[in-house]
């Protein structure tokens, strides 16, 4: 990776985590059944993320101690590359609204969604497997 490539990811990195931690600061103790202003819903998305983000730690935590040594090193910088990824994905696609005030929720509701997806996507895969190999017919 050169030099330019890695300045932009830091900065990406930089202002995403900015951004994240401004919304983590106003999001205590709000009621999102309540919310009415931009600001509000933006806690809301950001509050989703964390619902989401806490279960899939705790899958990958139930999936890592049943992994050899070998495996949990691996298991570990796969997830750190995809959270590298996930968080500048979603920068991108915050960054469009830079500046605006549906920046936060875009960027929150962007790292849930794909939070989501990494949680529910191996399952459904497997389940996929099963019935194919089992030869369940539709």
């Amino acid at each position: 990776m050169d030099g330019m490539m890695k300045k932009v990811i830091f900065v990406s990195a930089i202002s995403g985590g900015i951004l994240f931690w401004s919304i983590h600061l106003q999001a205590d103790n709000f009621d999102c059944r309540n919310a009415e202003t931009q600001t509000e819903i933006n806690q809301c998305a950001y509050q989703d993320f964390q619902q989401k983000d806490e279960e899939l730690s705790q899958i990958y935590q139930q999936y890592y101690v049943k992994l050899e040594t070998k495996r949990q090193q691996q298991l570990q910088h796969a997830q750190s590359v995809w959270m590298t990824f996930r968080d500048l994905s979603c920068q991108y696609e915050a960054d469009y609204y830079q500046g605006g005030s549906l920046a936060p929720m875009v960027y929150s509701s962007c790292l849930k969604d794909k939070t989501i997806e990494k949680t529910i996507l191996p399952y459904i895969k497997t389940k996929v497997l099963f019935i194919l190999k089992i030869g369940y017919s539709f």
